[in-house]
């Protein structure tokens, strides 16, 4: 019967192969993340100041509205309850 042969490599020459693998997937995982930092300001037009502009106006709408129902409900007391005028 024969016996397991010894490996053709030396512990060395495996610790070596296996570093080799480890800094190809750690470039391979730098190479991809930097693509995607790369590609990421450019695949979407929301950033920080359109967002800034879409909730300002909407700001700016919801006040406007407010005033005016409020105006209109001043506007409605006053013609249900007018004021009594005794120059007259």
């Amino acid at each position: 019967m024969e016996t397991d042969s010894p490996p053709s490599e030396s512990i060395d020459e495996l610790r070596q192969r296996l570093n080799n693998m480890k800094k190809l997937m750690a470039d391979r995982q730098a190479a991809q993340y930097e693509t995607e930092e790369r590609r990421r300001p450019n695949s979407s037009i929301i950033d920080g100041s359109f967002l800034s502009v879409v909730f300002g106006i909407a700001l700016v709408v919801i006040l406007t509205v407010s005033v005016y129902a409020f105006y209109n409900l001043y506007n409605a007391i006053l013609k249900k309850f007018p004021s009594k005028h005794t120059e007259l």
